[in-house]
């Protein structure tokens, strides 16, 4: 029996509350922002990730732009990663380790911390492009004459998507009045916002395990936030975890326009995810819950409920145009000059990377 452990017939007690980082050891290492550079915060949230960990946390340590900080709150790993972490503590602004209820939970607790003028989430198992703080504090910069907390600004940048071996570029969807009912095609970790944003936004809903980040934005959107897309990609990011379980993402997304618009009965939500939701093939094992003829239905839908603006206008934002008159799903194709210009960013992006200098072998 080692010195640590209890007393025979006792329980062994819960791990404690460990907290470190540059705040408490180095303060006078922290990262601090001003006019016209803006304090970059990168949160990460993690829960036995010791394989990608020290990428994720060399790709913050390593980023061109020199005010950037790094919060790190950990949910009492159990492989490794908590060692990980305390190993990089001379590049970690704070780091927590201490229980959690889940993802969005750990990332309320993770946003108390932050002291950035803009503020980005940065899962443990995706990387950033060297100049992804720069991007994202260079647009911020641009898009307001006085740069800083006080204007409610998200800026959505690309990213690129890893599905195997396979990479594509991801550039922002617009998000607007459409976004509840058509899951809007943006990468969360390309998304940086202001404290004032962050404030609208309040915080992500714990209860939603896939897509809180999907209601965090639109609330944000509802609330006046003001949203700027940049082409540029600014992160890796590996497909895969909670998001990969389609049929789980496909009920809190009726979920969440039954929570948007709750006039609605079930049936009326069901149709409305049918009509817009964005990949049709995941609705297969809800086939059941489809309409007959959905363009008749979306109609005498929003007959029923034509006093209802919101819904009306989500409507409309989401694509009801082209689905009006047509009883099965139809497909969105994106148009010829969106097709170009993705494929244009997709080269000179892909080129850039290419082309830059080698970085430095990481130790």
């Amino acid at each position: 029996m080692s010195p640590d452990d209890p007393p025979a017939g006792t329980e062994r007690p819960s791990r404690r509350r460990i907290e470190g980082g540059l705040r408490l050891t180095d303060p006078g290492r922290c990262r601090t922002g001003g006019p016209g550079h803006p304090l970059v915060s990168y949160v990460t949230v993690v829960r036995n990730a010791k394989a990608t960990l020290r990428r994720t946390l060399d790709s913050v340590r390593t980023q061109q732009w020199r005010e950037v900080e790094h919060i790190v709150v950990d949910g009492l790993s159990d492989d490794g990663t908590r060692d990980v972490i305390e190993a990089h503590a001379g590049q970690i602004d704070y780091y927590l380790s201490e229980p959690d209820a889940g993802l969005y939970d750990a990332l309320n607790k993770a946003l108390t911390h932050v002291r950035g003028d803009l503020v980005c989430v940065l899962n443990a198992d995706d990387w950033l492009t060297p100049e992804a703080a720069a991007v994202a504090a260079r647009a911020l910069v641009s898009c307001s004459p006085a740069p800083g907390r006080a204007e409610p600004v998200m800026i959505l940048t690309s990213a690129w998507l890893h599905a195997g071996r396979r990479r594509k570029l991801w550039p922002p969807a617009p998000l607007n009045a459409g976004s509840w009912l058509r899951c809007p095609k943006i990468c969360h970790n390309g998304v940086y916002a202001t404290p004032a944003a962050l404030t609208l936004a309040g915080p992500y809903d714990s209860r939603y395990r896939i897509v809180g980040d999907t209601r965090w934005l639109c609330t944000a959107f509802d609330a006046g936030v003001r949203f700027v897309s940049c082409a540029a990609p600014t992160v890796h990011y590996m497909s895969g975890g909670l998001s990969s379980d389609t049929r789980r993402h496909v009920e809190e997304c009726a979920r969440l326009v039954a929570e948007r618009f709750p006039a609605l009965s079930a049936l009326e939500v069901w149709t409305l995810v049918h009509g817009f939701y964005p990949w049709p093939d995941n609705l297969a094992p809800f086939a059941a819950t489809c309409p007959d003829d959905l363009g008749r239905s979306l109609e005498t839908l929003l007959a029923n409920h034509a006093g209802d603006e919101a819904l009306l206008a989500s409507a409309m934002a989401a694509g009801l145009a082209e689905q009006r008159g047509h009883p099965r799903r139809v497909r969105a194709r994106r148009s010829l000059s969106t097709q170009l210009q993705r494929g244009g960013w997709r080269t000179w992006y892909g080129l850039r990377e290419v082309m830059a200098p080698p970085r430095p072998r990481l130790r």
